[in-house]
């Protein structure tokens, strides 16, 4: 069933807005839906609207798709207008900005811009404030870093960065005199939307927005801080961030 309209539901009504979602989707805080054409979501989606609400929008005749175990940062704005797709276990940083059409023609105000289908593959993680234009593609286990705006083909497994984005090699995980409780700490607070770094031991009980969906942001923020994999099976269980630091010591 398709709703028309935008739409700021209550966690339990969202789903009822979208045509289709999988078993095991999990919202945090109320979503802003607008779906005048085809939404469908995997399952166990993972959405972030705290502190700042997420957005989904497809306009009439247009399709969202988005895969299995896809988790999406708070401060997301997706605007579909002809077709974007999302792969299974691609993970998206807060703030990220995708959309498949321009929204206007410079010169040529009411013009009907035009739009070009996103596909972003499997496995793709896009770090904070990335934004995807028009037409692009992202292959399989590409990394996208923060701060980034992506147009074009990313090939599979490619790591881009800046603006626009271009291929790079990861930088070193760690240097020398490098203070790594400190860079954990921050990039906990980049993932919950924290206004300053927490204290090594402060734990999940003191630190808002640290649930199982914040738990995965915080991964996501860690692997592209310090170009490392995490377990993702200890991670969610790390109770402070001095375990985090732990895990990333380990990892590097």
């Amino acid at each position: 069933m398709s709703a028309k309209g935008l739409l700021a539901l209550p966690r339990s009504l969202w789903m009822r807005h979208c045509d289709r979602v999988g078993p095991g989707a999990n919202v945090t805080g109320q979503p802003w839906i607008e779906n005048g054409g085809r939404l469908v979501i995997g399952s166990r989606f993972r959405l972030s609207c705290v502190p700042v609400d997420s957005h989904l929008i497809v306009g009439p005749g247009a399709s969202l798709a988005i895969g299995d175990d896809v988790v999406l940062g708070h401060g997301a704005a997706i605007a579909a207008h002809e077709s974007i797709r999302i792969g299974t276990g691609s993970r998206l940083g807060p703030f990220c900005a995708i959309a498949d059409t321009d929204f206007h023609v410079a010169g040529r105000p009411g013009e009907k811009p035009e739009t070009s289908p996103i596909d972003i593959g499997p496995g793709v993680r896009l770090g904070a404030r990335v934004t995807i234009l028009r037409g692009a593609v992202i292959g399989e286990g590409a990394s996208i870093e923060s701060g980034s705006v992506v147009s074009g083909v990313v090939p599979a497994g490619a790591c881009v960065g800046g603006v626009p984005a271009r291929s790079r090699a990861p930088g070193p995980a760690r240097q020398e005199g490098d203070d790594l409780p400190s860079r954990v700490a921050a990039a906990v607070a980049r993932a919950l939307g924290l206004n300053e770094a927490p204290a090594p031991e402060s734990g999940r009980e003191s630190i808002p927005g640290w649930d199982s969906l914040g738990a995965l942001l915080v991964l996501l923020a860690l692997e592209e801080e310090f170009a490392v994999t995490l377990d993702e099976a200890k991670v969610p269980y790390a109770s402070s961030v001095a375990d985090l630091t732990g895990l990333v010591e380990v990892a590097i």
